[in-house]
């Protein structure tokens, strides 16, 4: 349970600074889109690092394949979600969620061996 706590801490400390940096630079409708693209990258990722640490005995390649198929599909509903229903500005919306997604899961295997 460490190794679960210590991931959201580093997730929540790296969506964080992402998300000021985007804030920053993007227009009062693209910051909506950053904090939307944040919550749900955050809930994303701790369920991939979820289904990466049940396997992670057993076969952890399988449960980190998962994971970042998980993402993926994730961020093609997302996209999708963004571009057609809720017509957000997309380039906030996207680059912040893919940013997001790839730094934490980048920190990921720090995390999976504790």
């Amino acid at each position: 349970m460490r190794g679960f706590a210590e991931y959201l801490v580093s997730c929540v400390l790296i969506i964080a600074i992402i998300g000021a940096i985007a804030w920053g630079v993007s227009s009062p409708a693209g910051r909506q889109a950053v904090l939307v693209s944040a919550a749900l990258a955050l809930g994303l990722q701790l369920v991939a690092f979820g289904v990466a640490r049940s396997l992670r005995r057993s076969n952890l390649l399988l449960g980190w394949g998962l994971g970042s198929m998980l993402r993926l599909v994730a961020l093609v509903l997302y996209a999708v979600a963004v571009a057609k229903l809720w017509r957000a500005p997309i380039g906030p919306a996207l680059l912040s969620f893919v940013a997001f997604l790839f730094v934490t899961t980048v920190v990921e295997p720090m995390f999976l061996r504790r």
